[in-house]
């Protein structure tokens, strides 16, 4: 009969995860956030000229 202790022990050893997995998984996020923040500044330049030019 297995104890609560062992059972617990096999669990710990179970949830850890590599960490340059989740490293490599931020690099894309963080190339993704950097992608989409470039798009809006973009615009928001392309938006503020044309609301020069017209003023």
């Amino acid at each position: 009969m297995e104890t609560q202790t062992n059972s617990a022990k096999k669990n710990q050893g179970q949830k850890q995860t590599n960490p340059q997995t989740e490293s490599e998984n931020l690099q894309g996020t963080f190339a993704a956030v950097l992608i989409v923040g470039g798009i809006i500044l973009l615009s928001w330049f392309g938006v503020f000229g044309l609301f020069l030019e017209r003023a």
